[in-house]
């Protein structure tokens, strides 16, 4: 058996997602995130497109025109392709990530807070968020290093 770590080597990840980015650009998109991983048995490349909603036709055919231009030295045929959208529960972990959230409703863990609320602002570092607790609305600040987790959310 072939390590898995040995195939990405093999397999140019940066090749293949520059190769994607070229199609995207017709389309106004590009692409988040490209990694390598396994579920259920299976080797799978994983290839996130940087965008909350994509119409299903529209992504199929990206995906196959992507097919298409790949050739069979540049896919590993032991992997299957897996290509879809980031979507709107997407991750925030930067400070880039977190100035375009503001004003977006979050999923949020830090020391003793697991919650949902409305990111309000981010200064020196500082993030303020507005929360309902039971009812009332009320302004949470925490270190930008004291976050273990944070993502968009939908509001129910």
């Amino acid at each position: 058996m072939i390590p898995l770590n040995f195939i990405e080597v093999a397999m140019n990840l940066e090749h293949l997602k520059e190769k994607l980015n070229q199609i995207l650009k017709a389309y106004d998109l590009n692409v988040y995130s490209i990694r390598t991983k396994r579920e259920f048995g299976e080797r799978i490349v994983e290839i996130l497109i940087d965008t909350e909603t994509m119409d299903i036709n529209l992504l199929e055919k990206i995906h196959m025109e992507y097919v298409e231009s790949l050739s069979d030295d540049e896919l590993d045929p032991t992997y299957y392709l897996e290509l879809s959208s980031l979507g709107a529960e997407r991750p925030i972990k930067t400070k880039e990530d977190i100035e375009k959230a503001i004003g977006k409703y979050i999923y949020f863990e830090a020391p003793n807070i697991k919650t949902n609320g409305t990111l309000i602002s981010f200064n020196d570092d500082i993030i303020k968020i507005e929360i309902n607790d039971k009812g009332r609305l009320k302004h949470i600040e925490v270190k930008f290093e004291a976050v273990k987790k944070m993502r968009t959310a939908i509001k129910f």
